[in-house]
């Protein structure tokens, strides 16, 4: 994590406004927000509204005067924009909540947050670009992959590895030393007790989350 300073948030919706706040309580300036004006109006949580874009390379101010964080909750659009942040030579901080509990030997890559109450154990790695979302438990030796979504109150047990880009649901168990496939979806509150593969699709049955059924 970079040491504050001024930050511009790329987006402006309810993920961009946690992120925002979660900054401002760690030190950081929000210089504003890049996003369409009419998506919050002319500014959002007091800080404006940039404008729906920058063309980094032609302007390398924005660049030398403020770091730049990818906020985005739709996890497609969030990684293309961490990648083209990349490739103007960005700075683009890690963001964690300071009531998240951070073991010192966890490793969390640039443009990763981790939330208000998330856990993350000894020797964990956070992807670039990942969420560890509000109260999500990330138990000891688990590698969370680029541009991955762990949504609140997900609880990933001992040794899981999570792909590149997959989605993990509110409340869902990863059972220990399973492994969740590239861009894999598990649905809110199951329970995953196998290996899932690349781009797999899993959701617990409406009867109970103990019994998933893959489609």
């Amino acid at each position: 994590m970079t040491n504050p300073g001024r930050l511009i948030i790329l987006g402006a919706g309810g993920h961009a406004k946690v992120v925002a706040e979660l900054a401002r309580a760690i030190g950081w300036h929000v210089t504003g927000f890049l996003a369409p004006a009419d998506e919050r109006g002319e500014d959002n949580l007091g800080a404006p509204i940039l404008g729906d874009g920058v063309d980094l390379s032609a302007d390398s101010s924005w660049l030398e005067q403020n770091d730049l964080f990818p906020a985005i909750g739709k996890g497609d659009i969030r990684w293309r924009e961490f990648i083209r942040l990349a490739a103007a030579g960005a700075r683009v901080p890690s963001l964690i909540h300071p009531a998240a509990i951070v073991s010192p030997s966890a490793q969390v890559d640039a443009g990763a947050v981790i939330m208000a109450g998330a856990i993350l154990q000894a020797d964990c790695v956070i992807g670039s670009a990942a969420i560890i979302n509000t109260g999500a438990q990330v138990d000891h030796d688990c590698r969370i992959g680029a541009g991955a979504m762990i949504a609140p109150g997900a609880v990933l047990c001992g040794n899981v590895y999570i792909g590149d880009h997959a989605f993990i649901g509110a409340g869902a168990v990863i059972v220990p030393d399973i492994r969740v496939g590239r861009s894999a979806f598990v649905g809110a509150g199951t329970v995953v007790a196998t290996h899932l593969p690349d781009s797999s699709y899993l959701k617990a049955t409406r009867r109970t989350s103990q019994f998933p059924v893959m489609e």
